[in-house]
């Protein structure tokens, strides 16, 4: 569906956000579409490498899966495209539907900071994540290269792991996986 169609629609549903092709990306909110900005170059080799660094991880340990850019329901009623989600083994059969897109609460969320995502990444999807009790966070600094780990707790995400550029990242949320994160720059 074409997004200048898809924004004629006054009101929108969960489900139908969540079956419905759009030509560009929009995520849902209080039933309304919002559309996303085209993410820049560096935004995607970023988010490319770490998707190949943690899918290497997860193959090597039997843990999961790590999905890229792939429509997520949350049971809060929004509804997100992260960067990154990573959905433990056990949980595949509750959380994917039959058409491959994600319907519930994934175990992590990744998502790649850029200038222009800065205040919907740090504030609103956090609290979006939050809400809908999404276990871990991380958000990567696509400019500074700096990592956090965000862990929920009663009182909201606390701060579980920071890794500046130059520092090995090792998340608490996925045991063993080790990120360089100066190399999501490099090659």
């Amino acid at each position: 569906m074409m997004l200048s169609e898809a924004m004629q629609k006054q009101e929108w549903t969960l489900q139908e956000w969540l079956e419905t092709e759009l030509e560009s990306r929009c995520e849902f909110e209080n039933g309304r579409l919002i559309p996303m900005a085209s993410p820049t170059r560096q935004h995607q080799r970023i988010v490319g490498r770490l998707f190949a660094q943690m899918d290497r991880w997860a193959s090597q340990t039997g843990n999961g899966s790590v999905e890229m850019e792939l429509d997520v329901a949350l049971p809060t009623g929004v509804g997100c495209i992260p960067d990154l989600v990573f959905i433990r083994r056990e949980r595949a059969a509750e959380l994917y539907t039959p058409e491959g897109k994600i319907k519930g609460v994934p175990d992590l969320v990744v998502e790649v900071v850029s200038s222009s995502t800065r205040a919907r990444d740090t504030v609103r999807k956090l609290r979006v994540y939050q809400a809908a009790g999404v276990p871990w966070y991380w958000l990567i600094d696509s400019e500074t290269l700096m990592a956090q780990e965000l862990k929920l707790t009663p009182a909201g995400y606390q701060i579980s792991v920071v890794a500046d550029a130059g520092e090995v990242f090792r998340p608490a949320a996925l045991p063993g996986f080790e990120l360089n994160l100066q190399a999501l720059l490099e090659g």
